[in-house]
């Protein structure tokens, strides 16, 4: 089972949580410390790395959403981006897609993230995901 993070109301998209951070109050320069500047968030902050939108329909055989990793610019970097963790709605769990290659032999749970393209969205883990995925 892997985990990820799901963000769902009107305009939801699923991510891959990479870290949570808060920007400092204070900021160092040369000979002390000044205040950071006032227009940014307090709050705590969250990068993530999105994956690609679900279809408007779920897989007649199975009923579950199927999502893929998009792939990395010419810098190898994901599309992502910063958000306030408040936007962070629920967890869901991805099940990778297999394809029966030989490569999918070293998937474990520390790097299944990594190395599948593909993954379903299990609206089963529990009641909320149901009404909230389904």
């Amino acid at each position: 089972m892997f985990f990820n993070f799901l963000f769902f109301l009107l305009g939801t998209r699923i991510g891959r949580l990479k870290v949570i951070f808060v920007l400092p109050k204070l900021l160092q320069v040369p000979g002390g410390h000044i205040p950071a500047p006032s227009v940014w968030p307090k709050e705590p902050l969250a990068y993530i790395e999105w994956y690609t939108r679900q279809s408007g329909v779920a897989n007649g055989v199975h009923g579950m959403y199927q999502i893929s990793k998009p792939k990395p610019d010419n810098y190898g970097r994901y599309p992502g981006e910063i958000i306030p963790l408040s936007n962070i709605r629920q967890s869901c769990m991805l099940f990778p897609v297999f394809k029966g290659h030989q490569e999918e032999v070293d998937w474990v749970p520390s790097n299944v993230l990594d190395k599948a393209d593909k993954f379903l969205v299990n609206p089963w883990l529990n009641h909320y995901s149901y009404q909230t995925i389904w």
